[in-house]
């Protein structure tokens, strides 16, 4: 690495940490002024509000780092600008696009980073300042609220599973109904039970009755149990449990596999696909701050902190707006996922690199 990568790298990192630690802390405290009134009417441990807000810091950077870049960008080329240097740099022979590599470069870096962060850390922290939000609200924590009205659809054993209740604390299915489906979809056997509990493993359902079907239509005896130990059924309670979680709490390859599980049971997945391709297109949102931030500052090379501040909150928040719009149009399938996904990024790089190509040298 020459001399004059390590020089800009590490004035962009100065200005990165400090931009990134500023936001961090505003964030925090318009949440902590949004949850004020909850902790103070119940009274959470003290160590479950740290908890909440350090759980929230991975979520916190997942957004903050692409305008932290993109500020970091404006006001390192400022700098450099008004210290005269970018013209030392042009007056040597070195090119505008020679000292946009090693930003292009950290720029990379840091989206493959926070793809990996997102994979890793943030869902477990999620779940972490969601469980501690709903200790503070005074309510127990998200994962362990029943879940009411569950249909699931199991094309390993052809079965659809009807859940009035789930309950996570006792690990049990409650007024559970087990339809049995021929090759032809019609319901060949019914089962319903008061209750099954998953126990080391094993189905053990309790006070029910089961029904076999012609074609459809009731037909042979119907016998009555009042417990049924190792009844057979392959889904997990983790499974069941798992059918109403949001995308932004799984991973990558958790989102991949549900929408597996949807397409095999005839479910339309078409919007879980543009949440997959989300997945893998907003970590890169930093590298195309780096290529619209670059021309931005050339053009205007002696603005001050304030003009830069001001600018990249005008750039995010426009950015952030042709984002969400992109993929609301994939929602509604007025887009394929793919292009939804990622056309603010294909807008907003192919502008940055119109305008950097067309810079002067």
């Amino acid at each position: 690495m020459k001399i004059l990568d390590r020089y800009i790298i590490r004035e962009f990192l100065k200005i990165f940490s400090l931009g990134l630690i500023a936001l961090i802390c505003v964030f925090t405290v318009v949440d902590l002024f949004e949850r004020v009134d909850d902790i103070v009417k119940s009274k959470p441990p003290f160590g479950v509000v740290i908890t909440y807000f350090l759980a929230k810091i991975p979520s916190i950077l997942f957004v903050t780092i692409p305008i932290s870049i993109l500020l970091s960008t404006l006001l390192t080329l400022g700098t450099l600008s008004r210290h005269s240097e970018i013209i030392s740099m042009l007056a040597n022979g070195i090119s505008i696009y020679r000292i946009s590599i090693p930003l292009l470069i950290l720029g990379f870096m840091v989206s493959a980073l926070v793809f990996i962060f997102n994979e890793t850390v943030i869902p477990w922290a999620n779940q972490q300042a969601d469980a501690c939000k709903q200790i503070i609200k005074g309510k127990p924590p998200a994962s362990l609220i029943p879940k009411s009205g569950v249909w699931f659809r199991s094309p390993r054993e052809n079965r659809i599973y009807n859940i009035k209740l789930l309950a996570p604390i006792q690990k049990e299915l409650q007024g559970l109904t087990i339809y049995v489906l021929d090759d032809n979809f019609n319901i060949k056997e019914r089962i319903d039970a008061t209750k099954a509990r998953y126990l080391d493993g094993e189905w053990i359902l309790y006070a029910g009755s089961q029904r076999a079907f012609n074609s459809g239509v009731v037909g042979g005896s119907q016998t009555s149990f009042a417990e049924r130990r190792k009844f057979p059924i392959q889904p997990t309670f983790e499974e069941f449990q798992r059918i109403r979680k949001d995308p932004e709490d799984m991973t990558y390859r958790e989102l991949q596999r549900y929408i597996v599980e949807l397409q095999s049971t005839g479910y339309d997945a078409s919007r879980y696909v543009v949440d997959l391709h989300g997945k893998i297109s907003f970590p890169f949102v930093s590298m195309v701050m780096v290529i619209i931030g670059f021309p931005f500052a050339l053009k205007s090379p002696r603005s001050g902190t304030t003009v830069s501040i001001g600018l990249s909150i005008f750039i995010g928040f426009t950015y952030w707006i042709i984002l969400n719009l992109g993929l609301s149009l994939g929602h509604a399938q007025l887009l394929p996922p793919l292009l939804s996904a990622w056309i603010s990024h294909v807008l907003f790089a192919s502008s940055g690199a119109y305008m950097l190509l067309s810079a002067q040298t």
